[in-house]
This record gives structure tokens, C-alpha cells and sequence, in this order.
């Protein structure tokens, strides 16, 4: 007598053909999985998910062998295939909300392809013997199938690549639990690496939340210019990423590779922007070039390495070290990404108290009254500094800088920015500051100081300093760090650039004759000053904004 279940259409001793395909798919794709665990094996929870991927395939062949018929056995093998498809999915597009790389859009690999495909073979064979329920396919061919997916899966197991697992091996860093693009961890190749890599600072993006720190200027010309703002300097520029993948645009030549008399002036000013004086005369001749010698010098500046090294670590050919022209750097500074909003929160506050700062002295003369000194003149790119000696000594305080910068020498000059000085004998850079890991000293050494403050760069000679009626000063422990904290005077380099290209000549020209905020300057208009933003999903590099 036939016997039924009430659950299920009537079964047979043997599966049908379309059965014996699925089986094979599910138990292939299950032994991918089980493959996986030891891979994983360093984060509970992605181990823990391969391996409960496996058994779920492996009972379901099991029960597609023994009961190919029963619907709720075929439900369960298309549903259970089909969210492990969509898991997947959702891996390689914008991350896995859990995990060792929760977040993070993993690159797709040969071995993650055959295992969809064989999900894939399994959804389709269930779909097809649930709405055919009398279909049967022929029993050799059906077998030959169910067991090539089996020898699929053990040849990508047993595979180079599959050792090399994108997902395998991940890295603490300071950014938080990311896959080690860049130490340990293989990705099976260039490719790999760099997809890998890509993923990794696309993640640091989306939990950044620091770009309303420097100006939208800075975003644009750092991603222009391939310069890590991520990482503080450390990747090379062709491995950084900003936004929405790895940077390796090149500016188009604006010029047609022509040149102009001034983009030749001002690359013989960045070469020699070592001297404070070669540095201030660069600043006021970009702020002179037009747009698209701008753009060229930018596009020269890229090529040639000639921006944005990192503190601490090798330094590029042009901008030898941290001791003379505007702190050793031309062009916007590397940033290192702040990703933790207790961060964001403190840093925020520390500008809001710096500001309020600066503004309680708005000109020259509130500041001489309340005990600052003239020290230098006003110099592009620096401004004008006043010092209070009393405030001088080895110790940091948001709310009592050193030093003001104001826009001319005169009384009623307006202020610029703050400038922190720490006297700290030794060549290691004061690890005192705002929050975060971006606030760099420079010093300047080997200054003309004669008795109204400097009265000579770094380059001057002894000989040179004594006829001016000064002394060369050494100025090895003296530590400076900048801050560009005054609203519209933002540096488009930075908020703790060593320069800012706004503060040009015509500033200077313009001092005392508005009410401040770098209103003055013919290079602030260059800029998109506003509040930094997050880079719009699917845009490359970006060039300088037009002048307005």
C-alpha cells in the first residue's frame, strides 16, 4: 500500500534527478563553508557563522537524498540558500553589520563566486520541484552533476586562493578591527590588496567624524593631490583613499604642458621653500597665478612628491625637515581620521575655547595691551606674530597661546589664528596638544633676532645677521604649532597647518582696513571655506575650486 505524508506529495525510495543536483550543490557549498572556519578562526563570530552556514547545507543534501519530495524539506533548502546569496551580497556591497569586518565591503574571489553558484544551483532545483512536482531528470546525468559540484568545491578548497581568503587574518589598529591591507595578511594578490585596502578606508569614512574640522578646500585639494588624510602620512600616496576608493588619478595637464613664467617661479619657490622668506614669496605668488597655473602647480606638486610627508617619517625632497620655511611643508598637511565621537566631541570643544580665544584680542592693540609683543613682522603664510613671554614655558593651554597672529603690523591689524610655542630641549616634537593626532610642531632655527624680534630667516648667515645689529639664535627647543581657529581665515592646508595660502600680500595691504576675517585676502576667494563634508558616493579626485 502507498503511504503519504500529510506534508509532503508522495515520495519514492529514490530521489529524483533534480534532488540529487541539489544535494550535491548544497553538501559542495557546505564543505566551502566548513573549509572556511579555521579562517576565521580568529573572530568567534564569523567562525561561528561559516560553520552553522555548513551544517544547514549539510543536513539539507541529507534530506534532499532522503526525502526529495517533502515541500517543507524544498522550502527550507530554497529559503535557507537564498539568505545565505543575500548575506553575501550584502558582504561585498556595504558590509555585514557583525564581525571581525562588520562594516566593510569585502572584495568578491573566486571562492565566494562558486559557492553563490552552487546556492544558486540549489534555490533553482528546489524552486523547480516545488512547482513541478512530477518532473524527474534522467539518474546518470543528474548524479554526474550532483557530484562534479562536489568536485567544484574541492578543487577551490584545496586551491592557493582559497589559503588566501580576503577575509582571512584582520588587524587591531588605531581605526579599530579592520583587514591588515597593509601588514600580515594576505589577500592572494595586487588586486586583492588594493580592493582590500579600499574597503578598509572606505570603512574609516563612513565612521569618521572629523570633516567639519578643516575646510571643504582641505578635503579637495588632499584628494587632488593624493595626500593621506587617513592615516596621518603613512601610505604611499598611490595606496591612499579618501571617499570612495584608492586615489590614483593625475590632475589633467592645464597648462598642455606649456608651462608660464610664473608656474616656473613657483616651482623654484617650493624648491626652496626651506627659507622662510622663499615660503612667504610663495604664498603671495599663488595667490597671483591664475587658475590654471594653480591647477599646474598642483598638478607639478603631485608628480612630484612635493606636499604633505609624513611627521615622523620620511620626508619628501623639497621640504627636508620641520625646522625652517613655514614648519618644512608646502601645500595642505596630512590628517589622521578621528573615528571615535568621544574624539569628534572633545576636539570640537578645545577649537570652540581656542576661538573664543582668539576673538577676546580682535586687533594689534588689544593684544599689546594685554601684554603680547611684536616678534616678527607680518610674513605670507605666517602673518604677524605677537608673543607673551610670560606664557612661556613647557606647558600646552587651549585657552593661552603664546603667540597671536594678526594680518599687518599695524595696531588695528586684525587676528588671523593662534600659534602655540612649548620649549622643550631635544629633537622630539612635543606630544602635548588638542586632541587627536594632527596638531604638529615645527621650529624654526637659526632665526635673525635683533632687539625689536626677528629680523632675518633661518638662511641669513652670521655675517649677514651682525650687519643687521642682531644675533643668530638657535631656537632648537623652541616648538611651535599653529592653529587656524578664526572664522574666514580657515587654512585651506589645514586646521594646524604650518601655512595658510590666504594670508597674502593684499591681506597685508588690506590690514586695518576692514573688519577682519581675512575679508582682505585675493587668494580667500580661491577657497571653499565652508565646514568640511563627506565626499558624494561615486566622485574621484577633486580639483581646486574656481575662483569666485
Amino acid at each position: 500500500m502507498r503511504t503519504t505524508h500529510p506534508d509532503s506529495t508522495p515520495t519514492s525510495r529514490s530521489a529524483p534527478g533534480a534532488a540529487t543536483v541539489a544535494a550535491g550543490a548544497s553538501a559542495g557549498a557546505a564543505a566551502i563553508h566548513f573549509a572556511m572556519v579555521p579562517v576565521h578562526a580568529e573572530q568567534l563570530v564569523d567562525a561561528l557563522g561559516f560553520a552553522l552556514a555548513g551544517w544547514f547545507q549539510l543536513a539539507l543534501a541529507v534530506l534532499l537524498l532522503t526525502r526529495p519530495a517533502s515541500r517543507p524539506v524544498l522550502v527550507a533548502a530554497a529559503a535557507v540558500n537564498a539568505v545565505l546569496i543575500g548575506l553575501w551580497a550584502w558582504s561585498r556591497t556595504s558590509g555585514v553589520p557583525i564581525g571581525a569586518h562588520a562594516g566593510i565591503a569585502e572584495p568578491i574571489e573566486a571562492i565566494d563566486l562558486v559557492t553563490v553558484v552552487l546556492e544558486l544551483a540549489v534555490v533553482a532545483a528546489a524552486l523547480t520541484m516545488l512547482s513541478a512536482p512530477a518532473l524527474r531528470l534522467p539518474t546518470l546525468p543528474s548524479a554526474v552533476a550532483g557530484i562534479g559540484a562536489l568536485a567544484l568545491a574541492s578543487v577551490v578548497i584545496v586551491s592557493p586562493s582559497s589559503a588566501d581568503h580576503g577575509h582571512g587574518g584582520s588587524a587591531t589598529t588605531a581605526l579599530g578591527v579592520v583587514p591588515a591591507a597593509a601588514g600580515g595578511h594576505s589577500h592572494g594578490g595586487g588586486s586583492s590588496d588594493a580592493a582590500a585596502h579600499a574597503a578598509e578606508m572606505a570603512l574609516v569614512e563612513r565612521q569618521r567624524c572629523d570633516w567639519a574640522f578643516n575646510p571643504q578646500a582641505y578635503w579637495q585639494e588632499t584628494r587632488a593631490l593624493g595626500i593621506d588624510t587617513t592615516a596621518g602620512g603613512v601610505m604611499a600616496a598611490d595606496h591612499h583613499a579618501s571617499g570612495t576608493g584608492v586615489v590614483d588619478a593625475v590632475l589633467p595637464s592645464r597648462l598642455r604642458g606649456r608651462g608660464s613664467e610664473r608656474l616656473d617661479k613657483l616651482v623654484a619657490l617650493t624648491s626652496q621653500s626651506y627659507s622662510e622668506t622663499q615660503a612667504g614669496r610663495l604664498v603671495v605668488e599663488l595667490a597671483e597665478a591664475t587658475d590654471a597655473e594653480y591647477a599646474a602647480w598642483l598638478e607639478w606638486v603631485r608628480t612630484t612628491g612635493s606636499a604633505g610627508h609624513d611627521h615622523g617619517g620620511p620626508t619628501n625632497s623639497l621640504a627636508p625637515d620641520d625646522n625652517a620655511g613655514h614648519g618644512g611643508h608646502v601645500g595642505p598637511h596630512p590628517w589622521k581620521a578621528l573615528v571615535d565621537p568621544a574624539d569628534c566631541k572633545a576636539l570640537a570643544a578645545e577649537i570652540r575655547l581656542a576661538r573664543q580665544t582668539a576673538l577676546r584680542y580682535p586687533t594689534a592693540a588689544d593684544a599689546t595691551k594685554a601684554g603680547w609683543i611684536r616678534v616678527t613682522p607680518y610674513v605670507p603664510g605666517i602673518a604677524a606674530h605677537y608673543m607673551n613671554f610670560r606664557l612661556v614655558d613647557g606647558r600646552f593651554e587651549v585657552d593661552g597661546p603664546e603667540m597671536l597672529l594678526y594680518d599687518g603690523n599695524g595696531p588695528d591689524a586684525r587676528i588671523v589664528g593662534l600659534s602655540y610655542y612649548i620649549v622643550l630641549d631635544g629633537n622630539a616634537e612635543p606630544t602635548q596638544g588638542f586632541t587627536g593626532d594632527n596638531d604638529h610642531y615645527h621650529r624654526h632655527i637659526g632665526l635673525c633676532v635683533g632687539p625689536g624680534g626677528v629680523i632675518g630667516d633661518s638662511t641669513t648667515t652670521p655675517e649677514e645677521c651682525a650687519a643687521r645689529g642682531g644675533r643668530k639664535s638657535s631656537g632648537s627647543n623652541g616648538w611651535m604649532s599653529h592653529a587656524w581657529v578664526v572664522p574666514g581665515c580657515e587654512s585651506p592646508w589645514g586646521l594646524f597647518s604650518g601655512a595658510n595660502p590666504i594670508l597674502d600680500a593684499e591681506l597685508a595691504r588690506q590690514s586695518g582696513k576692514n573688519d577682519g576675517g581675512c575679508v582682505g585676502s585675493k587668494a580667500r576667494a580661491r577657497y571653499d571655506l565652508s565646514p568640511g563634508r563627506p565626499p558624494v558616493p561615486g566622485t574621484g579626485a577633486v580639483g581646486v575650486a574656481s575662483r569666485r
